[in-house]
């Protein structure tokens, strides 16, 4: 299976991965890749199947089957182990690769990442096989016409600190690939998303070159109460606070 579209910039220094969210694709990396790679990095951005331009084949979409993408594109694209950055639901999956292959990863960057931390988690419970439900199947034809009518709105309260930058290109892209064939496929994953296991058994560890970033007016969680509970029960990591929402590399200078 094809591991998705990606770019490279850089041709010297270590290896640097990065990893977008849900409905999102490598672009919402466009302001940082040319920076990080002038820093004398290599840099991947990479756009997961079935999201912008990436192939939507008719699959079940599941939080592994993408960490297993990516890290059949570290092994066979990249060829070396990697420093990784992801956002919201990316954040989770590059948590899974360094919880399952952690030779691949020399240090994870979790940008508002999904996932959760539960104090004392010490057991991951036996697989299920997961299908498609007939709920996911009615509610992703539902919620795909909502989506595309309210899509500006949508994106630009995502970016309350920097509305500007869900501009036209990044709406249209975004608008054009709900389109493809395979787009409601994917959106039925969002009804079967499995995100029990948590981030501080995932990277148990890897504590020590774990950052975590937090916009901090991430409209769709409580970014307060989360930090208080990253920094009471992940001991070891580094925490950096900004003043951004959902996507800070988008709507603030990442450094």
């Amino acid at each position: 299976m094809n591991t998705g579209m990606y770019t490279v910039v850089g041709h010297e220094g270590p290896a640097v991965l990065l990893v977008h969210g849900f409905g999102a694709f490598f672009e919402h990396y466009r302001d940082n890749i040319h920076p990080i790679a002038d820093r004398g990095k290599r840099v991947w951005a990479i756009t997961l199947l079935g999201f912008g331009k990436s192939e939507k084949p008719n699959v079940f979409y599941s939080e592994l089957m993408w960490a297993e993408l990516l890290r059949d594109f570290i092994i066979q694209v990249v060829g070396e182990p990697v420093h990784l950055v992801g956002n919201s639901i990316g954040g989770y999956f590059v948590a899974i690769i360094v919880g399952l292959w952690p030779a691949l990863a020399k240090s994870v960057v979790l940008i508002n990442s999904a996932g959760n931390v539960i104090p004392g988690y010490a057991s991951v419970p036996s697989p299920k096989e997961r299908r498609t439900s007939g709920a996911a199947w009615l509610g992703a034809r539902l919620l795909l016409p909502f989506l595309r009518l309210r899509l500006p709105s949508i994106v630009k309260n995502c970016y309350p600190t920097k509305m500007a930058r869900a501009d036209d290109r990044l709406l249209n892209e975004m608008l054009r690939s709900s389109f493809d064939p395979g787009a409601l496929v994917l959106l039925e994953s969002i009804f079967s998303f499995d995100l029990s296991i948590p981030l501080n058994y995932l990277l148990k560890g890897f504590n020590e070159r774990v950052l975590i970033i937090q916009g901090m007016k991430d409209p769709i969680s409580d970014s307060q109460s989360r930090v208080a509970m990253l920094r009471e029960h992940f001991a070891g990591i580094v925490i950096k606070e900004l003043n951004a929402d959902i996507a800070p590399m988008m709507s603030c200078q990442t450094k």
